[in-house]
């Protein structure tokens, strides 16, 4: 029934419209199989694209590297002294007695008397710790001089935050108040768990005896 209807309605279109509409039919069908075949496709090769461009940045960064520092040996090793004299500048613990050793040192060769030494309590701040240190030394204007200026350069970081010269009978003292620090914080201890309760005994009832008549 419909065969016969639309096979009556194709033969009442004009030949030059049924070849427009054949036309037409066949464009359509043949963007519609380009779109299915082709744009997976065109994904596949961005995606490509993309993963080369990639890929070349990285070997430019290699080669940019390999040109600023053709010794690679030489430069690995200048990179494990800096690191080295990183970790003597903020280590990872206080240390207090190494630092006090290297005061001592620092006053004998900056030929003055190394008084006193206090080290105060270190403070956790975030992701290093720091301590008060307060130190004395007695000796001549120069020598103290000389021995700040070793303080200042010597390989343990510290930051100086008062300083005071005091004269003394044929010398002077400095009082120097510095700060010393360390990398990193120390783990936590986990707290101590609460103790239990003491068992609860139940008060011993005597029992009741019935009067006599």
């Amino acid at each position: 029934m419909y065969k016969e209807k639309l096979l009556i309605l194709i033969k009442g279109i004009a030949p030059r419209y049924l070849l427009v509409l054949y036309i037409v039919l066949v464009l359509a069908l043949g963007m519609a199989l380009s779109s299915a075949v082709l744009y997976p496709q065109e994904v596949r090769i961005r995606d490509l694209e993309n993963k080369l461009r990639s890929e070349q940045q990285k070997v430019a960064a290699v080669e940019n590297f390999i040109l600023t520092h053709p010794n690679t040996e030489q430069y690995l090793a200048e990179m494990q002294q800096s690191q080295a004299k990183t970790e003597l500048l903020l280590p990872g613990l206080l240390d207090v007695s190494k630092f006090i050793a290297q005061v001592e040192k620092n006053a004998r060769d900056s030929g003055v008397k190394l008084l006193n030494v206090k080290p105060a309590v270190s403070v956790d701040r975030a992701g290093y710790r720091e301590m008060p240190v307060e130190l004395s030394v007695e000796g001549s204007f120069f020598g103290i001089m000389a021995f700040m200026k070793r303080m200042e350069d010597g390989e343990r970081f510290s930051l100086p935050t008062a300083f005071l010269i005091q004269p003394k009978t044929n010398s002077l003292v400095a009082r120097l108040n510095l700060q010393i620090f360390a990398y990193g914080t120390p783990p936590r201890s986990a707290p101590a768990p609460a103790p239990a309760p003491a068992p609860v005994i139940p008060p011993i009832v005597p029992p009741v005896v019935p009067a006599t008549q």
